[in-house]
């Protein structure tokens, strides 16, 4: 397959006409169907059985999430031209005149007219920018380091990559449209790249950008709204939600290449403990095997698996190994045996079971597209959970098969072809996988991470951007490839941190460590080789500062796991960019800054980014209404929004700035170990001197681990709090105490020396003591008032 090179509307046919359902192309006519599903989302999709006979979408999207009415109208025109148009009858997108949706053998094209100001965000985990206006893609998922030229990986940009998520997020001017192609094989996009050695368009065809596939039921989703946050959560529901993930999984994790048993595993735990760092996760990568045999330990580095790993368990760790999907050709194996005899493995066109080479060597590929290859590894995972690991990372599912032909692996029991699941191969073992998990334990969240996904992989395995490198460039590209992840449906995401491969040096550390340390997923992981870079290894100094900013995470738990509670309630997005939640005004264009980002509605991060950088210049974005301000957390002043500032940051601090208008959940206290209390919390007020402001919150707790809150085992309440003067008010209500009791403490800033607190049991008035605290940089003056229990 070429990877450069995608189809190009000169060699369609596009149709001329259409009425009574039916296109006509050439004479030929295609059955077309637009359902309206409700709040301006809408799917297309046609058919013809002997142009597209195979439809091989088995991971289907939740048409039914929406129920409201649409304020927008898709439609053919009886010229054959898709378009798309507002409640006022304005056109909003529209298709290429003449050239709308064409045909190519068995590909297929949409083409849309795309303007001067036209913007392109989204499609997955492609390192080419924020913004993607000129870029030519297809997806097709990958193993990067496999597939691409080395030099390319560590020092270039690679495409395509791990995920393939065919979604386009459209600005066209204050009309925001996503594009997700409902189709599992390669998909192709253009978003107006330049085709002509000459950089000349000889026929001067309009400004346009297009999408398709080489074969395959032509279908997609389009979804209308007046701000990227409004599609980005309708696009969430579409292909799932996140649920609602384990506490532990929000920490801070460890790993190597290299760790391979319990013996590195206590000798981490020890020195997390005298460190007084925090850390949840103990990860295992594929040296803890028997000779790379998935579902087995080394008998040279474990003996009681189940003593050992409850061991760790018992000091507040929990242990996280990889499985990869290939299963290694050997007589005697229980688990390859077992598979021959269910017939789960991929076959080959000879429909003998298909062999690739990874790790193990000669592999057997579990057919996950099958129902009975899932349940067959469900079962595995089973009996794995049940000897005491806490969570999966899945990893080697692009499928990669080493130097085989891929073509080859065939699915459903060898009928289907590979294009049908390759890009969903990945989300096949996630289901299977997380199946196996609940089989163990039905009320245990399950916490799974993938290397590879597609649209609607987020209902299973949270994604870490894959094997990266310990260098600037790719600590930059992480921060746009996290952001669209999340644009295009995939919020549980981060990357290696500070980088897998390579050697990372203190200032690269420190640098990744700042800009990562709010990221869904931080993980710390190195390639066998490379050098040591637990947070200690860097020297004293810099330990310390990486311990303050993870030790802040951790502080920071009650208003990230908030975050996640929304996320799974409706599609809420969790970090992601300034445009998601700002429109540009005052002159500030947000469409492509790419270097800060916003962590929820409070937080906002511009981390340093380039070797030996100390000084950046910082965007503030605000309201149309002007009342926007931001609280400097190293210093604590207010700054008024609308504009740019240059700041100064050293080497114990990171620009980071909290949303005024806003109340900030955290853990009392700084925290030295990853023991945390959902319910023992500082309500951190965001409201400066002069704010006329109100800031709401819903804030609930429960035990972070089981299914108990949807049984109703979670307390909860609603807090509102304005300033007057120099007082704070705070009211509590619609408090819910379905777990254990609240136990609330107000903190102000910028002066404010008093409370005044209503819950439903009474009012009282607490004088505010003086408090400091560091979050980034110097310590904040603040003042803190009793304990109020609801």
């Amino acid at each position: 397959m070429y990877f450069q090179k995608i189809r190009h509307p000169s060699n369609f046919r596009f149709a001329d006409a259409h009425a009574e359902g039916a296109l006509s192309i050439a004479g030929q006519t295609l059955a077309t169907r637009i359902r309206d599903l409700g709040e301006d989302v809408f799917h297309v999709e046609l058919q013809d059985t002997q142009r597209w006979p195979l439809d091989a979408r088995l991971v289907r999207m939740h048409d039914d999430a929406f129920s409201g009415t649409s304020r927008h109208r898709l439609a053919f025109d009886a010229q054959g031209v898709l378009s798309l148009s507002n409640a006022q009858g304005e056109c909003v997108l529209s298709g290429v005149g003449d050239a709308s949706l064409g045909v190519c053998g068995s590909a297929w094209l949409v083409q849309w007219h795309r303007d001067a100001d036209t913007r392109f965000y989204g499609q997955g985990d492609k390192v080419t920018g924020l913004e993607k206006t000129g870029k030519r893609t297809k997806f097709w998922n990958l193993d990067v380091w496999g597939d691409h030229p080395m030099h390319s990986v560590s020092e270039g940009v690679v495409d395509p990559r791990y995920a393939a998520i065919p979604y386009l997020l459209v600005r066209q001017g204050d009309n925001w449209i996503g594009i997700l192609v409902d189709h599992p094989g390669s998909v192709f996009m253009d978003t107006g790249s330049n085709w002509f050695f000459t950089g000349r368009d000889d026929h001067n065809a309009p400004p346009a950008f297009w999408f398709g596939a080489d074969e395959g039921v032509p279908a997609f989703y389009l979804i209308a709204g007046d701000s990227a946050a409004d599609v980005t959560r309708r696009l969430q529901r579409l292909v799932g939600t996140t649920p609602l993930p384990p506490l532990w999984s929000l920490g801070h994790h460890q790993c190597r290449w290299g760790y391979r048993g319990p013996r590195d595993l206590e000798a981490l735990d020890e020195s997390f403990r005298a460190y007084e760092f925090p850390c949840d996760g103990l990860w295992l990568d594929i040296d803890y095997m028997d000779n790379y045999k998935v579902f087995t330990t080394s008998p040279q580095f474990f003996g009681d698996v189940s003593a050992e790993i409850g061991a760790l368990e018992a000091k507040g760790r929990r242990v996280v190994p990889i499985l990869d999907p290939g299963v290694k050709v050997e007589e005697g194996y229980a688990v390859a045996a077992s598979g021959l005899a269910a017939d789960i493995f991929c076959k080959n066109p000879e429909g003998k079971p298909y062999v690739g080479f990874v790790w193990p060597g000669r592999t057997w590929m579990p057919d996950f597209s099958l129902e009975a290859g899932r349940s067959w590894w469900a079962e595995h995972v089973k009996r794995f959970r049940e000897s005491g690991f806490h969570g999966a990372w899945i990893d080697m599912n692009d499928p990669s098969v080493g130097a085989a032909e891929v073509d080859d692996m065939r699915f459903q029991n060898g009928q289907w072809p590979h294009w049908t699941y390759h890009n969903l191969y990945a989300t096949g073992m996630a289901q299977a996988t997380h199946e196996g998990f609940l089989k163990a334990r039905p009320d245990e969240r399950p916490f799974l991470v993938s290397r590879s996904a597609a649209a609607g992989s987020s209902r299973w395995a949270a994604v870490w951007t894959g094997d990266n490198f310990s260098n600037w460039h790719h600590l930059r590209m992480t921060l746009h490839c996290t952001l669209n992840l999340a644009l295009s449906g995939i919020p549980f995401n981060g990357p290696d941190v500070p980088g897998f491969g390579g050697h990372a040096d203190r200032e690269l550390a420190i640098a990744w460590y700042k800009a990562g340390m709010l990221f869904p997923f931080l993980r710390n992981h190195s390639l066998i080789g490379t050098t040591q870079q637990e947070p200690w290894a860097f020297g004293a100094d810099a330990m310390q500062v990486i311990r303050h900013f993870v030790r802040l995470r951790y502080k920071l738990l009650p208003y990230l796991y908030q975050l996640w509670i929304a996320q799974a309630r409706d599609g809420s997005a969790v970090m992601r960019p300034l445009f998601h939640d700002f429109d540009n005004h005052d002159g500030l264009v947000l469409d492509y800054i790419d270097d800060q980002f916003l962590v929820g509605p409070a937080i906002m991060q511009a981390p340093l980014v380039h070797q030996g950088e100390q000084r950046r210049e910082v965007a503030l974005p605000g309201a149309a209404d002007g009342h926007t301000r931001w609280m400097d957390a190293g210093d604590g002043s207010f700054l008024q929004a609308g504009r740019s500032i240059q700041v100064t940051s050293g080497a114990q601090a990171t620009p980071l700035y909290l949303r005024e208008g806003q109340i900030l959940p955290m853990q009392t206290g700084e925290r030295l170990s990853q023991e945390n209390d959902l319910t023992d919390i500082e309500l951190h007020l965001i409201l400066g001197r002069g704010c006329t402001q109100a800031a709401t919150l819903a804030y609930a707790a429960d035990d972070g681990a089981s299914f108990g809150y949807r049984r109703g085992e979670r307390s909860q309440c609603r807090i509102r709090a304005w300033r007057d003067g120099d007082t704070l008010h705070v009211d509590v209500d619609e408090v819910h105490t379905g777990w254990k009791p609240l136990r609330l403490r107000v903190v102000g800033y910028d002066g404010a020396h008093t409370a005044v607190i209503t819950t439903p049991v009474g009012r009282s008035t607490q004088a505010l003591t003086p408090y400091r605290w560091t979050c980034s940089g110097g310590p904040l003056a603040a003042a803190m008032g009793d304990v109020v229990e609801v």
